[in-house]
């Protein structure tokens, strides 16, 4: 036995792997393996007691080149230094495990670590052994290397000692969706690349979110071949990006695409396979060592065309993010209803308008550049709706952008498409008002068709009470409904003061018109002094009851009796107005009017009684 010594403490060793969790410790070989050249890792468990669900020992196996004995001066005493310099000196499609400190995570959820391994050497296949004690990590052992009885090379990673973190449960609910999520675009890379957990090849099916072949054709007529990967899930420490293949399937180039770090959720891939990219060298970073984009052809036509490819590219990207996002748009606004963000709107048909003009600007909003709504707490999420609300009540456009500049940076593109989005809120604005306002007028003439032309043979219930009920908006936008329709006093004495108060308890009516039936019931704060206002509405038919005589009003009188004799209906703040509706009245009735523009009957501090041959409050 050699004894040799890394060069770090083992307290430093730990301090720089702290971060890391037993599930991404794991892949940390499996990178290993696949850096080793291996298209195939085997991950197995060996339960040590079921009923306790423990493991006895896990093993990672691959069928890579193994670790070259004369090389582990290199592998295993540097630690923390980077192997991109001679991963590329010696032209190698891959090397993810970059930093060298990959051997040493297993102290995350093993004792003891195990290497076996057989690499080639002067046409044989030589093995031996290396081992690691997580109490001293700075310290490993081997063996001799040994003509092996194996024909091929690999390396298997034997960890014991295993801790009870580890078992069945988070195989399945921790590291599965962790292995999937971190090596699912490779495995896309190369159809052999493999991954088995416990046999079972490791499915990254269910994270697909839809593929697509595309074949961008350049300006020199050539094509490439490219497959398009959307994910249900953000890889694991890893960009969106395109993958540059040669001919023989040697990934060459990676880089990312236009759509990382926007705040939403459109993970994706683009794997691009043609024999343009057999004569550059694998770079795995954007910029060269002196912080320049590094130079893959040398040949500017070459440059111009690969230029060409990644516009096309990234326009494609673009026109697969637009339906997505107005789907994320659409999901996050009913997310924002159930948290109850939103700002507070009536139930009248204007409110409604407003409600949903400012959730259509949400989603388009969200459309252009969803980095607004990135982290927001709920209470931020309130005060922004807030502020989106007002601006564009004000149509103050230069306020949205200072809102906007506030949460994220706006460049002049970003401006031009919210200048268009507020244009065309505008827009649809009008156009829904214009509408509102053309449904009310024809509401305004059907009913006065009900009322006036008695060819309709209109009736009190089932014509003109309904329709007044279903457009009670013509009291005031304002008003909600307390009763309508045979509801005794009592039953809406009741509503009345849960919607005011919020009551809920029994209220009884000693009087002995208690049982009369009102028409229709409604109460709203006035907007202009802010006191609670009550309306009665009693309403006779314009085809049997000509004109309105004193029994009529006699029974609106009657009601105004009970209600001024109930204490929970008298608040001192409360004001109520009595509409007796019909199509023309007798001329007893007449001399009591006091206002004939109006109709108004009787008019003081608290009790408003109006008249009306045309069911319109004044």
């Amino acid at each position: 036995m050699n004894s040799q010594t890394v060069e770090i403490t083992s307290a430093g060793i730990r301090k720089i792997l702290n971060k890391y969790t037993p599930e991404r410790a794991i892949a940390e070989y499996v990178w290993n393996g696949f850096d080793a050249k291996a298209t195939i890792i085997n991950i197995d468990f060996e339960i040590d007691n079921a009923e306790l669900d423990t493991i006895k020992n896990i093993r990672i196996t691959d069928n890579g080149t193994g670790i070259c004995y004369e090389e582990l001066p290199i592998k295993f005493k540097k630690f923390y230094e980077s192997q991109k310099r001679i991963a590329n000196e010696n032209n190698s499609e891959f090397a993810k495990g970059k930093n060298g400190y990959g051997r040493f995570t297993f102290y995350k959820f093993a004792r003891f670590a195990n290497w076996e391994t057989r690499y080639s050497k002067d046409v044989q296949i030589m093995s031996y052994a290396i081992r690691i004690d997580s109490d001293t990590l700075k310290d490993y052992t081997t063996t001799e290397p040994l003509v092996s009885d194996n024909a091929t090379t690999g390396t298997c990673v034997i960890f014991n000692e295993i801790s009870s973190d580890i078992s069945s449960l988070f195989i399945t609910k921790t590291l599965i969706p962790y292995l999937k999520a971190e090596f699912a675009w490779f495995l896309e890379l190369k159809s052999e690349y493999q991954i088995y957990v416990n046999g079972q090849v490791l499915d990254y099916s269910s994270i697909i979110a839809e593929q697509e072949p595309i074949s961008p054709i350049l300006s020199n007529n050539h094509s490439f071949q490219c497959k398009y990967i959307r994910w249900n899930v953000k890889m694991n420490d890893e960009y969106s990006r395109f993958y540059f293949l040669n001919s023989d399937l040697e990934l060459k180039f990676t880089k990312t695409t236009l759509l990382n770090k926007k705040g939403d959720n459109f993970w994706h891939s683009v794997i691009v396979v043609d024999d343009f990219f057999n004569e550059i060298n694998y770079c795995d970073s954007e910029l060269d060592d002196n912080g320049s984009q590094p130079k893959l052809f040398d040949n500017s036509t070459d440059r111009k065309l690969f230029k060409e490819l990644i516009t096309q590219l990234n326009d494609f990207l673009k026109k697969k993010r637009r339906p997505f996002l107005k789907e994320q748009a659409a999901i996050m606004v009913a997310k924002y209803k159930d948290e109850d963000v939103f700002p507070k709107f009536g139930t009248e048909d204007w409110d409604i308008v407003r409600r949903e003009g400012l959730e259509s600007f949400v989603k388009e909003l969200y459309e252009v550049e969803p980095a607004v709504f990135m982290k927001l707490n709920k209470e931020q999420k309130r005060v922004f709706l807030e502020l989106l609300n007002l601006v564009m009540d004000s149509g103050e456009r230069d306020s949205l952008f200072k809102i906007l500049d506030a949460v994220v940076e706006l460049d002049s593109n970003d401006r031009r498409e919210f200048a268009k989005i507020l244009e065309i809120t505008r827009l649809k604005q009008v156009v829904s008002t214009i509408k509102l306002i053309s449904d009310r007028l024809l509401t305004l003439e059907n009913l006065k068709k009900i009322v006036f032309n008695h060819t309709l043979q209109a009736n009190e219930v089932r014509d003109l009470q309904s329709f007044i009920e279903k457009h009670y908006w013509i009291f005031g936008e304002e008003y909600r409904m307390v009763c309508a329709e045979e509801v005794k006093f009592e039953e809406a004495l009741r509503k009345y003061i849960y919607i005011l108060r919020g009551v809920s308890e029994k209220k009884y009516i000693a009087h002995p018109n208690k049982y009369k039936e009102m028409d229709l019931f409604l109460t709203g704060t006035d907007f202009r002094d802010g006191r609670p206002h009550n309306i009665v509405v009693e309403i006779k038919n314009p085809t049997t009851i000509k004109q309105l005589k004193s029994e009529q009003l006699n029974q609106l009188e009657q009601y105004m009796d009970v209600i001024l004799k109930q204490d929970c209906f008298n608040d001192a703040n409360e004001f109520w107005t009595f509409i007796l509706i019909g199509q023309d009245y007798d001329d007893i009735v007449g001399r009591r009017i006091t206002n004939k523009l109006t109709g108004l009957v009787q008019n003081d501090w608290k009790i408003h009684s109006v008249l009306t041959p045309c069911a319109k409050r004044r």
